[in-house]
């Protein structure tokens, strides 16, 4: 279509009807409730940007476009046409023949926004007149706003409605799904960045496309803005789109796994002083510093694109990579929109489709990446699985090993408990024997049956006792001493030694079996001790439990005594004997000895679990 008054519309018409623009002229007025003005009119062409004709003016201005249908028969005639205006900038109201089509909610600051929106209305027959007919666009801007219209199209309705969704979805629809993707994937980044705080990359991400959101909410929005006017909002827009590409830069250098410190923070500095610049600037000089940051941002933005392809270059990495291709793009469209847009206005831009294709793209890559860590994972918890597998093999192969090795040390425990036992129990027993042989030169048949059923029944005690596990403790203290006090006391006879037993009635705390067995033990081996080497005349055994639940028993003779240093030097067995004994149980073991006295006291605190302590 050629927007020149009287030429005839390439792409509006149809096989029946043809639509000519006779004029387009425009006229300013002081005041947006001024009426139509009489004079004043100027012929232009549009679209037309009143920076044109009247820089820096703000204010209020009529366009008057004169058209003419002219159809092949009467029957065309009465069909309705329809006609579109591509843009309005900023708000304003459209007249056909005098009759008002439609008007802006607001005319006066806050303006309303119509400069994205394209517009669209029906004619019926009986409006349209055969000869010449009249739109009147009222319209008001704000200078640096390039203020006025864009081009209006005369069609049939399908032709027009056609163009319509055509340039809805171009400049609205594709705005408001590349808005839903954004939000959706600027909130997934925000929620991974504050769950994983290392993940500096999602947090960046969000910023990006908060600060996006911001930018382009400023091309859909058609309502006026409250608490601000049209400047403010120009400023406000500007600054977001350089906090956008700040983020930007971020967001791309930490995905790719780099810092520029100094880079980072002097483009923030030149980001701060910018805004503030923009929010200070005079109205005078906006224009020029409005552009000036636009270039700006534009500079950094396709800078970083071309950075980026290096860095991706040197990293090698296939998201890196992908992200690449994608500013690779975006530069390829920033080519074709700006060389496209000196040769035809209303060419088809590229940069309306590019926004929905870069916020999937990038939600491909976060999605990559979250792919990888994933698959990292998995990765980790199967090697974590095979190596639990193989720890837990191994651990059932050290405890197989640890209890066997618990198994031959108790086995050799119980030999040395039993070594232990033929020396003090069936040793004794044996020595005993040997001595009364010794001192009877004739030993008849009675008393060597008697000797052999000592020894059968010191073997069967040692059998039996042996071990503590099962073993019956005595009722009381005298149950306990009998079968020791018994022994000996036939010896002592023999040998003419008085023996004083003072051993208590009945149990205050009963001891464990353990303890019994070691006290018994003890006793057997001090007694044949005491016969053996003594040559006392006098034996005191005594067993008292003292508070504390404390055993002690003592055993005292009138012989003539040892040297107690030569125990410790290993010259007295069953003494030793005796010691490890009590010392296991966590006892204690005293030995005086002197000419014409020797003690033997052994104390042990009573217990009634004592399956900690070994049985030797």
């Amino acid at each position: 279509m050629s927007s020149h008054a009287s030429t005839p519309l390439n792409n509006a018409s149809n096989a029946h009807c043809h639509f000519k623009i006779l004029s387009t002229q425009v006229a300013q007025v002081s005041h947006y409730n001024d009426p139509v003005p009489q004079t004043g009119w100027k012929t232009v062409v549009l679209p037309h940007n009143w920076d044109m004709d009247w820089r820096n003016y703000s204010g209020t201005a009529w366009y008057k476009i004169i058209w003419q249908r002219q159809c092949a028969s009467k029957l065309d005639q009465q069909q309705p046409a329809a006609f579109l205006i591509d843009r309005i900038n900023m708000a304003g109201a459209v007249y056909h023949n005098g009759e008002l089509l439609w008007q802006d909610e607001s005319l006066v600051e806050p303006l309303s926004r119509s400069w994205n929106m394209p517009r669209m209305w029906t004619l019926l027959a009986s409006t349209i007149h055969t000869d010449r007919n009249e739109i009147l666009v009222k319209v008001v801007g704000v200078h640096t706003q390039a203020s006025g219209i864009n081009n209006i199209e005369f069609s049939s309705v399908d032709d027009i409605t056609q163009l319509y969704k055509r340039l809805v979805l171009e400049r609205r629809s594709t705005y408001v799904i590349n808005l839903i993707i954004t939000l959706v994937l600027g909130l997934m980044g925000l929620f991974i960045w504050l769950f994983r705080r290392k993940e500096s990359a999602f947090g960046w991400f969000a910023l990006t496309s908060f600060f996006w959101i911001g930018f382009i909410s400023n091309i859909l929005m058609t309502k006026p803005i409250p608490l601000t006017d049209t400047l403010m909002t120009a400023r406000l827009n500007l600054i977001l789109l350089l906090g956008y590409v700040y983020c930007l830069c971020l967001f791309s250098w930490r995905f790719a796994h780099k810092n520029f410190k100094k880079t980072e923070y002097f483009l923030l500095g030149l980001t701060i002083i910018f805004s503030v610049i923009l929010f200070i600037t005079p109205v005078t000089y906006l224009r020029e510093v409005s552009l000036f940051c636009f270039l700006y941002s534009c500079t950094v933005f396709l800078s970083n694109c071309l950075f980026f392809q290096w860095l991706a270059f040197k990293n090698r990495n296939a998201e890196v990579l992908f992200l690449a291709a994608i500013f690779l793009i975006f530069i390829i469209i920033a080519i074709h929109d700006l060389t496209i847009r000196h040769v035809d206005i209303n060419a088809f831009f590229w940069t309306p489709f590019a926004a929905p294709f870069t916020s999937l793209a990038i939600s491909c890559i976060l999605a990559w990446r979250i792919a990888q860590n994933i698959n990292q994972v998995e990765l980790f918890n199967q090697n974590l699985s095979h190596t639990v597998e193989k720890v837990t093999v191994d651990l059932e192969h050290s405890l197989n090993k640890k209890y066997q090795l618990e198994i031959n040390n108790i086995r050799l425990q119980e030999r040395l408990n039993l070594s232990h036992e033929l020396h003090d129990g069936l040793g004794g027993s044996i020595s005993r024997s040997m001595i009364l042989l010794d001192l009877n030169e004739h030993v008849d048949k009675a008393q060597m049956m008697s000797m052999l059923k000592l020894l059968r029944n010191d073997l069967r005690q040692v059998i039996d006792m042996g071990s503590s596990v099962g073993a019956k403790i005595p009722d009381t203290p005298i149950l306990w001493a009998a079968p020791i006090r018994h022994r000996f006391v036939q010896i002592f006879e023999e040998m003419d030694i008085e023996s004083i037993w003072q051993i208590p009635p009945t149990w205050v705390t009963t001891p464990a079996p353990l303890q019994c067995l070691t006290l018994a033990r003890v006793a057997e081996e001090a007694l044949n001790n005491i016969v053996k080497h003594s040559q006392a005349s006098l034996v005191q055994v005594s067993l008292i439990e003292i508070e504390n639940h404390i055993l002690i028993l003592e055993i005292q003779d009138n012989g003539c005594g040892f040297d107690p240093l030569s125990v410790q030097q290993g010259f007295h067995v069953g003494l030793q004997s005796m010691q490890v004994r009590i010392k296991r149980l966590g006892g204690e073991f005293e030995m005086h000895s002197t000419q014409g006295e020797t003690t033997i006291r052994a104390t042990l605190h009573i217990l009634k679990d004592l399956s900690s302590h070994s049985l030797s």
